[in-house]
């Protein structure tokens, strides 16, 4: 029976969901920033920086997730060459911070590359009849970003923004094979000691499905509330 395997091995499975829990959370966080500044590059009057934010994502889009995580754990000691790493891995419990930062750090350049994407587009649609008014208005340029584009940018690019999101969850499960303890790692193992993989993995789908589902929620929930309330909070 699967609850009796869910009791067996009930905090192998916490600390799988929690481990993918964290690298999810803290992904979607970092990712969401730098895809954002990456985005406003590929927009941005210099060349130098269109350049950047160009082929930032064509290297990053195109190069496979699981090679960009072998290559960074392979090539670097992310603890090492970041030490402030060790300090963040003692406050998030992580027991190896090589291989959890070599993931979180592949998960972060490879879906930023793509909320990049989403970004730009997102500004590409804004009419720049707005943009126009409002300098008309006399706003600069600070003013125009808070009180036109951002508004804007946010209704336009939230459902996109979702997917996302939902996409880095589902590809955490990559950071198995560098051995970081997450979902799909606890299913190998509970198979491996019981040989009753269908179950473990019934458990971790199931598990995941709560994840995806969740974040859906509250991204629906957010883009609800963005309609009706985003232009009076940057007002």
């Amino acid at each position: 029976m699967i609850i009796d395997l869910i009791m067996e091995f009930k905090q192998l499975i916490i600390q799988g969901l929690l481990s993918t829990i964290k690298l999810s959370l803290i992904g979607i966080v970092l990712s969401t920033i730098w895809g954002f500044v990456i985005g406003f590059f590929r927009n941005s009057k210099s060349e130098f920086l269109r350049i950047f934010g160009y082929y930032y994502v064509e290297v990053f889009r195109n190069i496979p997730l699981i090679v960009q995580i072998f290559f960074i754990y392979f090539a670097f000691n992310i603890a090492d060459v970041f030490p402030f790493l060790k300090v963040v891995a003692k406050v998030l419990h992580v027991d190896d911070s090589n291989a959890f930062f070599s993931a979180l750090m592949a998960l972060v350049l490879y879906t930023s590359a793509y909320i990049s994407e989403v970004v730009r587009s997102g500004l590409n649609a804004i009419p720049y009849s707005q943009i126009e008014g409002a300098m008309s208005l006399g706003l600069t340029r600070i003013q125009i970003i808070r009180y036109v584009i951002i508004p804007e940018l946010f209704l336009i690019i939230i459902p996109a923004l979702t997917n996302q999101y939902l996409n880095l969850i589902k590809n955490s499960s990559l950071a198995m094979t560098i051995g970081v303890a997450e979902l799909t790692f606890v299913t190998q193992q509970i198979d491996a000691e019981t040989f009753r993989g269908f179950e473990a993995a019934t458990i971790v789908t199931i598990l995941y499905i709560v994840l995806t589902l969740t974040t859906s929620f509250v991204m629906n929930f957010v883009n609800r509330w963005v309609s009706k309330n985003g232009r009076r909070v940057f007002a």
